[in-house]
């Protein structure tokens, strides 16, 4: 066979895919906003996306058989823009996230903080004259500019100020300051997307320079230069996560650059120092973009401690801490002690009253710039399995409803009276509400859960000292962190992708199709919002959350562990093999 064979096979792959990727593009206008939601037709592109997930993953397979030379990264790199060429100009399909980036960046701009008030505020503002000058600078700016008006009126969970960091706001304001104030809604998601998926091709050069820092077949760089996933949610869908995706890369790449040089001759004291500064920055800097890095800084602190010393780590520690600071700082409540007290932290209007989140703290949070980012932590639950489990094992059974018995999860093995036993104890000591009570233990649980995997995956790491570890070691940190979480979103996982080609066992391939499931919800709440699914007894939402994430993970935790059960059995295999050969080398050496 010809050694260029896989080179045709993954250009006939890339030009199937590209078909793909123009239909669901021709397709993504019936999900603008306002469109009905029950003609949406989210089964179809579920399976266009499917059928674009097969392709990828025989060309994952091409692409490592091929040629691992320049015309294979052509290929990968040149396929890769035009299909986020293709995607870029269609509408986001089942996601709005975008328009609070809009927002933003256009707050931003106005030189106001995007923590200091909810979408609600501002529309309020509109709606009755306000003393606030802030606040009446950002209504006027709606009615000036009737294309932020019609952004404002899209954003979810209006009632909450925004949760994205201080370097995903210089993006948003970077997006708003290269969009004419003019341009329609449709101009400026355009724009911003087109941002994103600047950073997001760059994080794909960090890759490619990873695998070959590491010695890895740059053909892997298609597992994340053509991931279906990646493209709905950067180049279709406009998260922002690209942003943080990139800085945590570049974070991950100058760590491994400084322990390869290390490895290969002794390097000067400064200028170990600076880099292993530099990787501190642009960890932190990450943090300031999203907040999931912050659970990389076990692994890399402690590998770079191990490799370069506990005394010439004190600097890249302290710019650490001090630019985590600098980043992180505008997210800080101004006056934790009035807050405390139940004052409000300032004379700012209150936020309306919200049919969305009737559970929302009150006045007492009126100010209190990490409101948006507290409640996500303390109530968000979206696509989730092991904290699903968790929790509705932890949960009481809720009051009947006129009559109607509620939904029991049919994994709710627990005794009752135990759990309302265990709720009640918690209440009293902890002093937080019985209501809030499971969602919190269950925070604790798999958090405690993940802080012992994380500080297992570090150990190794530091151990090991080696970079293909390092790299593995930061995946599963971040692949086990995803799992835990209780708001599994599909844009999360492509927190992982830029490692995924250290992943021993092949079964994590699969997440970045099977969390594309996590659609369906839509198409059941839609479709099934007054009647039990197929006779399940579950309603819409209910019957994805109790039975489809069971078909979205079970399955595949099972393949995951019996492929990691084989690959530890190998190597078993593989060391006894080699420790019995080198005794039978000893053996004849004695007999001669």
């Amino acid at each position: 066979m010809n050694e260029y064979d896989d080179h045709r096979r993954l250009a006939v792959l890339a030009v199937l895919s590209a078909c793909l990727y123009g239909v669901i593009s021709w397709l993504s206008p019936q999900f603008e906003f306002d469109s009905p939601v029950v003609e949406r037709p989210i089964i179809l592109m579920l399976s266009l996306f499917a059928a674009a997930f097969i392709l990828y993953l025989f060309a994952i397979r091409s692409a490592l058989r091929a040629p691992q030379d320049g015309r294979l990264l052509k290929l990968i790199v040149w396929s890769a823009l035009l299909f986020r060429a293709l995607l870029l100009p269609s509408v986001p399909i089942q996601e709005i996230d975008i328009y609070r980036y809009l927002w933003d960046g256009a707050v931003v701009v106005q030189g106001i903080s995007p923590f200091r008030y909810s979408p609600e505020q501002v529309s309020a503002a509109r709606a009755s004259p306000t003393a606030d000058a802030q606040l009446a600078t950002l209504a006027r700016m709606c009615d000036e500019q009737p294309p932020l008006a019609e952004v404002l009126a899209r954003i979810h969970y209006g009632e909450l100020p925004t949760i994205y960091p201080p370097i995903s706001q210089a993006v948003f304001a970077a997006a708003t300051l290269t969009t004419p104030a003019s341009a329609p809604v449709p101009a400026r998601v355009f724009v911003i997307k087109c941002w994103f998926v600047v950073f997001d091709m760059a994080t794909l050069a960090l890759v490619i320079y990873l695998l070959r820092l590491c010695q890895r077949s740059v053909g892997w760089s298609i597992a994340y230069a053509w991931c279906p996933l990646l493209l709905k949610e950067v180049a279709n869908s406009g998260h922002l996560d690209a942003v943080a995706v990139f800085l945590t890369t570049l974070a991950i790449v100058l760590a491994v650059r400084l322990l390869v040089q290390l490895r290969r001759s002794p390097q000067s004291t400064l200028r170990v120092t600076a880099g292993a500064t530099l990787v501190a920055i642009c960890l932190a800097l990450a943090i300031g973009a999203k907040l999931y890095p912050a659970v990389l800084v076990p692994l890399i602190g402690g590998v770079l401690a191990r490799s370069l010393g506990w005394r010439r780590s004190l600097i890249p520690a302290a710019a650490f801490v001090l630019v985590t600071l600098l980043v992180v700082w505008p997210l800080l409540p101004a006056d934790p002690a009035a807050l405390a007290r139940g004052e409000p932290a300032s004379d700012q209007p209150p936020i309306p009253p919200s049919a969305v989140h009737p559970t929302l703290p009150e006045a007492s949070v009126v100010g209190d710039p990490s409101l948006g980012i507290a409640t996500f932590l303390s109530r968000w639950e979206m696509n989730d399995f092991i904290f699903l489990i968790v929790l509705e094992n932890l949960k009481p059974a809720a009051e009947p409803v006129d009559g109607l018995a509620p939904v029991t999860p049919w994994f709710s093995l627990l005794p009752e009276s135990l759990r309302r036993r265990i709720v009640s104890v918690a209440s009293v000591r902890v002093g937080i509400d019985e209501a809030d009570v499971p969602f919190a233990l269950t925070r604790a649980v798999t958090l405690l859960i993940f802080m012992g995997l994380a500080a297992w995956f570090a150990w190794r790491a530091a151990v090991q000292a080696d970079a293909a570890g390092f790299c593995e070691a930061a995946f599963l940190t971040i692949a086990w962190f995803w799992l835990l979480c209780p708001t599994q979103n599909p844009w999360y996982w492509t927190w992982a992708l830029p490692l995924l080609p250290f992943a021993r066992s092949r079964a994590w391939l699969a997440v970045s199709g099977l969390v594309l499931m996590y659609y369906l919800r839509f198409w059941f709440s839609y479709h099934w919002t007054g009647a039990p699914v197929w006779g399940t007894g579950y309603f819409g939402v209910t019957f994805f959350d109790f039975v489809v994430t069971w078909i979205e993970y079970a399955p595949w935790f099972v393949w995951l562990a019996v492929d990691s059960w084989l690959s530890e059995r190998a190597i078993c295999e593989r060391a006894k093999g080699y420790l019995s050969g080198k005794n039978r080398r000893k053996r004849a050496d004695r007999a001669d």
